[in-house]
């Protein structure tokens, strides 16, 4: 599997991460790297089977990072409806439910120990993230702009009240048109676990932060393929780069990737759009 479980003290816990390092990818010399934050109850090991980003490390020849966040009772068994694992992304929703643990500061931990290793290109660090783990990658990218290349954003939101990037940060920021637990066109929702929130609808987040990075909003442009629309601020490759794909039969799900939960639950999977694939070939276009 090439994969290592590695272990960091940070801030008197015990905190960790899996590194998948594919053949292609000895050690000795350094590589780009994507760092996948799963979402709510999410683990590393669910993240590596539903996003594809190890097998796609292979083929590309990167690091794929897989960091743990925490539950929310550390001295309870992890469960998704209860006592999920999730990331402190400091929205003021239940995407910040959590006890108040420093996840910024295990990231730079997490950047710190790959550059200890000499295994991490920092000039290409990516950044992705899923549900709650998209709203701590928009967090750590308005925190930390100087170590992210590019940022990849499935089913999660960046509330423009959150702060801004100190410099620009491209974004391809994805969701799902059917999601049932994040509604695409936003408003309240009633979500499993017994809480009612109210969702900005998913266009929000890429206009805004393409407003942050200096875009009028009419400065896009639109395409269709493979089931989705994809709205583009800027050219490729341009640091101020921003991508907003709607999915077009997609729920609360990896597009392209593997369903963990009921479709009762986050609504139905796709394989006509790969979110892994195009992530990293938007990805693959920018460096610090």
């Amino acid at each position: 599997m090439n994969d290592e479980v590695l272990y960091l003290d940070k801030d008197g816990l015990r905190r960790r991460y899996v590194l998948h390092r594919p053949p292609t990818c000895p050690a000795g010399r350094s590589y780009p790297v994507v760092i996948m934050l799963d979402g709510r109850g999410g683990t590393p090991w669910t993240a590596i089977k539903s996003t594809g980003w190890s097998a796609h490390a292979d083929a590309h020849s990167f690091l794929a990072i897989f960091p743990e966040a925490t539950r929310l009772d550390a001295t309870k068994p992890l469960h998704f409806l209860n006592n999920p694992q999730m990331w402190n992304a400091g929205l003021g929703s239940s995407d910040s439910e959590r006890p108040p643990v420093d996840d910024v500061a295990f990231l730079l931990a997490v950047l710190d120990d790959l550059d200890a290793r000499g295994d991490a290109d920092l000039s290409r660090i990516y950044l992705s993230g899923f549900s709650n783990g998209a709203s701590m990658a928009f967090r750590f990218a308005i925190e930390h702009a100087e170590r992210v290349a590019a940022l990849g954003t499935v089913a999660g939101h960046y509330r423009a009240g959150s702060g801004a990037p100190t410099q620009p940060v491209p974004l391809a920021h994805i969701f799902g048109k059917l999601d049932p637990l994040s509604p695409f066109d936003g408003g309240l929702i009633e979500l499993p676990w017994g809480k009612t929130e109210w969702r900005p609808p998913a266009r929000d987040t890429a206009l805004a932060w393409a407003q942050r990075l200096g875009w009028p909003a009419d400065a896009s442009r639109r395409e269709t393929r493979n089931g989705a629309t994809i709205e583009q601020w800027g050219q490729p490759g341009e640091k101020r780069e921003v991508l907003f794909v709607a999915v077009d039969e997609l729920g609360h799900v990896w597009p392209g990737g593997h369903r963990l939960l009921p479709e009762r639950l986050v609504g139905p999977a796709t394989d006509h759009f790969a979110a892994t694939a195009e992530l990293w070939s938007f990805f693959s276009r920018h460096a610090l």
